[in-house]
């Protein structure tokens, strides 16, 4: 269950029109309305950053989900204002909202933000996978390649166990991004008014916002040290998926074939040797992702509404995703990309939840053709041993790492009871036309 955290607020008046002003204080000199409007006439010509943010509701999620997680938080409707503790897959909500949903005061809404959070730097590490040790135990050899003829018990060269080892990869943070690109082509993004009254119904992409983490406006190369992000990686996968499966790096290199003693009285031909390296201990990391905001391009964190929306406390704010029609594909594209077990779409693991091991097509096996005769052959090591046929695997296992979020906003000024009645008496706010990019008040 994720743990809910209710975000206080400073103490300030900067969410409040005419940063908390009273208009009706016994002044009869000024009319209170004609003060109100005012007010209200320089929060419409304001810049959006200078706008408050009324409420917020941001999402956070320590890595890629359960199938069953995602099928319930990710399916046809994607409404994060109403996220509470048991928003499955979720590891905390934050919220601003004393109750899931609905204003505790009137507010004046002036725009609104989904915004999808991303990890800073992505990256690829080739690796492999282990079962998952139940007790201390001592690393197998993890080399940048093996064959299927290594793979004959503890006693071999990798010091594994028979069908232990699979070879792998970690993808950090770029399957968040392939996920955020599907998710905004696969939904609308409806703020429903009533039964039957829209104040917002188009395509999410038009509002989805991606911030950008990149230096000085664009993306930088640099190297990473594998060893922590795949500790964090193997401690998600172990505690919250339950996966049988665990990413080690590499630490050896494989250097060709030899004649090698097995079980302390065997000696086999073609086994593997390996040379010990640090090569692999740093990947090269990309800073600022992977063009994501690109496609997003013009979309900015806050979408500012064409006029601004008075909303009454108590009732439901509506603000949320739903599936578009004919959007399976977009719909599916992102369910492979947020599940470990890629949506179920290739490969069988050990669990749902797994990594699924998996080769490029469904009908090559999984250690390949066996390599016979002059085929996949191997010069020895050994000078008077004849070339080996090597049998390579095929199958490959991904692990997903990275933490990521996704955060609703609604921006605007919390009113009074006395406010909100000036907002709806008839020609009160008659005189506040049509200002640059903006029409009359919209009241509920």
């Amino acid at each position: 269950m994720a743990k809910f955290n209710h975000i206080e607020k400073a103490d300030t008046n900067l969410n409040k029109i005419g940063l908390g002003r009273p208009y009706n204080n016994g002044n009869q000199s000024v009319n209170p309305a004609s003060r109100f409007l005012g007010d209200i006439k320089v929060a419409l010509g304001s810049q959006s950053w200078v706008i408050p943010n009324a409420e917020q509701v941001k999402i956070h999620f320590d890595g890629p989900l359960k199938a069953t997680d995602a099928a319930k938080s990710f399916g046809d409707k994607l409404d994060p204002l109403n996220a509470t503790d048991d928003f499955a897959g979720a590891s905390a909500v934050e919220s601003t909202l004393a109750k899931g949903g609905e204003f505790q005061m009137p507010v004046l809404v002036m725009s609104i933000g989904w915004e999808c959070q991303p990890e800073p730097l992505i990256f690829t590490a080739k690796g492999n996978a282990w079962t998952t040790p139940t007790s201390v135990s001592a690393a197998p050899v993890s080399p940048d390649a093996f064959d299927s003829q290594d793979n004959i018990g503890a006693t071999g060269p990798l010091g594994a166990a028979i069908g232990s080892m699979t070879q792998a990869w970690l993808d950090w943070a770029a399957w968040q991004e392939i996920a955020f690109f599907h998710m905004a082509n696969a939904y609308n993004l409806n703020w429903q008014y009533g039964h039957k009254n829209f104040i917002v119904r188009d395509s999410l992409r038009n509002t989805m916002y991606v911030p950008s983490a990149a230096q000085n406006g664009s993306a930088s190369s640099s190297e990473q040290d594998i060893q922590y992000y795949a500790r964090v990686t193997n401690d998600y996968y172990r505690n919250i998926l339950g996966s049988g499966q665990i990413f080690l790096p590499l630490e050896r290199t494989r250097i060709g074939n030899m004649t090698l003693l097995v079980s302390g009285t065997t000696t086999t031909t073609g086994l593997s040797v390996f040379r010990p390296t640090r090569a692999y201990e740093t990947v090269g990391a990309t800073y600022g992702g992977m063009g994501l905001r690109g496609l997003l391009s013009g979309n900015r964190p806050d979408r500012r509404l064409c006029s601004p929306f008075l909303m009454d406390a108590g009732i439901p704010i509506g603000l949320r995703a739903d599936i578009a029609l004919n959007s399976s594909n977009d719909h599916q594209e992102m369910i492979n990309w947020i599940t470990a077990n890629f949506g179920g779409s290739v490969g069988t693991g050990t669990s749902i939840d797994s990594p699924p091991p998996f080769q490029v097509d469904q009908n090559i096996s999984a250690t390949g053709v066996a390599a016979s005769g002059a085929i996949g052959e191997e010069p020895s090591l050994d000078a008077t041993v004849a070339p080996q046929p090597i049998t390579t695997f095929q199958s490959r296992m991904g692990f997903r790492g990275g933490s990521w979020k996704l955060a609703v906003r609604i921006n605007g000024f919390e009113l009074t009871p006395d406010q909100a009645q000036l907002c709806k008496q008839t020609g009160v706010l008659a005189g506040l036309g049509a200002l640059p990019g903006m029409g009359n008040i919209h009241m509920r």
